[in-house]
């Protein structure tokens, strides 16, 4: 499925994205209740996976009109870091497809486990996914596995800053670049907040430095084929050690960095529960 983008560049269009969550059965009353039954009198941790941002209007990667389904082969670490020309293709499709990413908002399933966090319910929460969303509806305690979108790192110095002053530079240093490309919108948002364009619109794209230090910047997320900050995996590793229960929300757990939790719960007999819309 497209994303027809009719907005402009300055942020400022008012686009509402639409919801793309695939078609599901419903749940039925014994489902519900064996749920209810594992979230009462247990400290509960969620993991949860691009799934639960599809209704937000942001791509999954494995469902039928999922990422990969369309032939999306994300970005790899090695490529990002080795290769000016990859670079330059990721920020020019990443600062067209980030203008609308940005725009997703939470949904219901976002904000249900932010008020079973209010009420006691979930005592700890790891996503994999880069949208922030869960923060943004509430959610108190969330380990961003795989980082955040809205922020970017410098490669060399490791200063952090949002996402939002970079775009801004971008496109100081592409006005050209930026009118030109207008007229050959509307384009295809992917899962990670990149669009799809050819390789002669991505060609003359000027990426500009680290202000800080003048080294390569790079969006604050793990791409496919990196490493997840040791950090990062041990704070999750915690939150399993201390939940008497799992729930998988929106994952087909066929990422390692998510899968090894919910095989660190199981290998610990602790009950998992699993809401997901295919195979996992």
């Amino acid at each position: 499925m497209r994303r027809r983008f009719c907005g402009g560049f300055s942020g400022s269009t008012s686009l509402q994205l639409p919801s793309l969550a695939p078609p599901a059965p419903s749940v039925t009353t014994d489902e519900l209740q064996s749920l209810a039954k594992l979230i009462f009198g247990r400290r509960l941790l969620v993991i949860t996976g691009a799934g639960i941002s599809t209704a937000s209007g942001i791509p999954d990667y494995r469902s039928p009109n999922g990422s990969y389904s369309r032939g999306h082969k994300p970005i790899q670490h090695h490529e990002f870091v080795r290769h000016e020309a990859q670079r330059r293709r990721y920020w020019a499709r990443s600062y067209v497809g980030y203008q609308y990413f940005s725009l997703a908002r939470p949904n219901p399933a976002h904000r249900a486990l932010a008020n079973l966090e209010k009420h006691g319910f979930v005592h700890g929460m790891v996503t994999q996914n880069v949208d922030g969303l869960h923060t943004l509806a509430g959610q108190q305690r969330v380990i961003d596995l795989h980082g955040r979108i809205d922020m970017v790192e410098c490669l060399q110095c490791h200063a952090k800053t949002p996402r939002s002053a970079l775009q801004e530079r971008l496109r100081e240093h592409n006005t050209e670049w930026v009118a030109l490309l207008r007229p050959m919108l509307p384009t295809e948002l992917r899962a990670d907040g990149d669009s799809e364009l050819s390789q002669a619109q991505t060609e003359q794209f000027i990426i500009p430095a680290c202000e800080a230090c003048g080294g390569i910047l790079k969006p604050s997320v793990t791409f496919f084929g990196g490493s997840v900050p040791q950090e990062r995996v041990q704070a999750a590793a915690h939150e399993v050690a201390a939940a008497d229960a799992v729930l998988v929300v929106g994952s087909s757990l066929q990422v390692y960095s998510a899968f090894r939790l919910a095989k660190a719960a199981a290998e610990a007999a602790k009950p998992i529960a699993i809401l997901n819309n295919g195979p996992t």
